[in-house]
């Protein structure tokens, strides 16, 4: 259930910013109005349709006098005010307590599902793992009651406010001031989560709700722990068995969901902040091919070519955590805020922080994020494509040489003379060219399917890097050795076509087993 909210009460009268009028409006409107199947918005009572698709409106909400519950007291202490919202689970309730000023939002799963033994079971476990956590920025889980027939309820803080999914709605795109101190508040979360042992596992936009906290600050809550992976519980997803949201899922939890574990939440949160900085969901650009199939075997456009105005250094994080290999991400979801506080210029009210300042908020989970952590991300998403270029121009080039000498010194050892006939030299440069042409194009195929992404292409960099500097180091170590060799009195040792062959076959197997080793890590 993606909506806890109710009307926003201030006991210091003042007049309201755009984002709490809106806010505001929305809530008068889920207190007493129509909802649209289609946008999911909520507009006045007379509202036959609704204003942006025309799409019939359902049911007033309020005083929905047909709800059995409505009215109901439960364990002696919750009367239910109203309905809430209601989602394909469960149905959300506002309660007051009869004997403490306060009010709660209750969810209750629906009738027809509590029959079903592993539904109960997931509702129970939403339960258990959103209790396990203690965080400002994950809902809090305050009972667990029961209803008249048996049905299971959540009692949980009632939050003003709405979800970011609504609020994507009206402003498609957030500029990064905006954004990035709300990832950051997801980032704490999912630390606090992820040290109880809980896996998120749906993190997207209708599980991030927005609320105001103490001075009118912006305070991120984590919701809807419905389907989350908690260590030492049984695994309730079955084999084979997709669990998430396709848009925001990472690669290994499409493959096997039972396999998710952080990386795949900080995959989700790198998705959440390329939605708010681009206005459109990973992957969202091509509707013809399944987006399972497209996240288990593509990378997603970069942001940059969606929305310009992303900051390198921004779309080098977002990709960074949204690396297909999970070793390939930040570490943690602390690592990942601290990236993001790099970047972080402080929007005033959000986080403490003060504008034109990194965003080091008291009490922030990243102990330190300097400018440095800037100006390295900035660095390589600069020359991460450049270098991958003439890596692969040098790596082509050095490929022909080395077959071209190798297999000269090869045929020089079959003759009595040392110099190739015009033939011999023909032949070898074709070969040494096609040996070129092979390896050029291989890796520029290579290096086409990982452009999008700077981590892929970083990927790409040190494999060819490394394997050719593994052999040219090699060769050039060889080669001094024999000359030096033959300088101080060795000339048996003094550079020939068999000793070349030689030096050529040991750099290429070191070569060899370099690209073997970097491939296997």
């Amino acid at each position: 259930m993606a909506v806890l909210s109710r009307q926003m009460r201030d006991p210091t009268p003042s007049a309201p910013s755009a984002y709490d009028a809106t806010v505001m409006a929305e809530s008068r409107a889920r207190a007493s109005g129509r909802q649209c199947s289609k946008c999911g918005g909520w507009f006045p009572a007379d509202y036959a349709v609704c204003p942006r698709d025309a799409t019939p409106l359902g049911e007033t909400a309020a005083g929905d006098d047909t709800d059995p519950l409505v009215g109901a007291i439960l364990g002696g202490s919750y009367r239910i005010a109203r309905v809430l919202g209601e989602g394909g689970m469960a149905r959300l309730y506002e309660a007051e307590h009869l004997f403490l000023d306060r009010r709660y939002a209750i969810k209750v799963i629906h009738e027809h599902l509590a029959r079903r033994t592993e539904l109960l079971a997931r509702f129970e476990r939403e339960a258990r793992a959103a209790s396990r956590i203690q965080s400002e920025h994950v809902v809090q889980v305050m009972d667990i009651q029961r209803t008249a027939d048996g049905r299971p309820c959540i009692v949980a803080e009632l939050l003003d406010g709405e979800d970011l999914q609504m609020y994507l709605r009206r402003t498609p795109v957030m500029s990064s001031t905006e954004a990035i101190p709300i990832v950051r508040q997801i980032c704490r979360a999912l630390t606090a989560a992820h040290a109880c042992g809980v896996v998120h596992r749906d993190l997207k936009p209708s599980n991030v709700f927005l609320c105001r906290g103490d001075g009118g600050r912006l305070v991120v809550k984590i919701l809807d722990f419905g389907v989350a992976k908690l260590t030492g519980d049984r695994e309730l997803t079955s084999t084979g068995a997709v669990v998430g949201t396709p848009a925001y899922m990472a690669p290994e939890q499409a493959a096997q969901a039972a396999e998710a574990g952080p990386p795949a939440d900080i995959y989700a949160a790198g998705a959440v902040l390329y939605r708010m900085l681009t206005g459109q969901s990973p992957y969202a650009g091509d509707t013809s091919t399944n987006p399972l199939v497209k996240l288990l075997h593509e990378e997603p456009a970069r942001p940059r070519s969606i929305e310009p105005s992303i900051p390198p250094g921004i779309e080098a994080v977002i990709q960074h955590a949204m690396a297909r290999d999970p070793r390939d991400r930040p570490g943690s979801a602390a690592l990942l805020e601290a990236e993001l506080a790099a970047f972080d210029t402080g929007s005033p009210g959000a986080d403490g922080a003060q504008p034109g300042k990194p965003g080091l908020a008291p009490g922030s989970t990243v102990a330190a994020a300097s400018s440095a952590i800037a100006d390295e991300i900035v660095k390589w998403a600069r020359t991460a494509r450049p270098l991958a270029i003439v890596l692969v121009v040098s790596a082509a080039l050095a490929a022909g040489l080395y077959l071209a000498v190798l297999l000269g010194s090869l045929v020089s050892l079959t003759r009595a003379a040392p110099a190739l006939s015009a033939t011999e030299r023909w032949l070898v440069g074709v070969v040494a060219v096609a040996g070129a042409g092979g390896l050029a194009f291989g890796l520029v195929r290579a290096l086409r399917r990982r452009w999008p992404s700077t981590p892929s292409v970083r990927q790409l960099d040190q494999l060819v890097g490394g394997t050719l500097r593994a052999g040219v180091l090699t060769l050039g170590g060889l080669e001094l050795a024999v000359r030096g060799a033959a300088l101080f009195g060795r000339p048996a040792l003094a550079w020939s076509p068999k000793i070349g062959a030689a030096m050529l076959g040991v750099a290429g197997v070191v070569a060899a087993v370099e690209l073997w080793r970097r491939r296997r890590v």
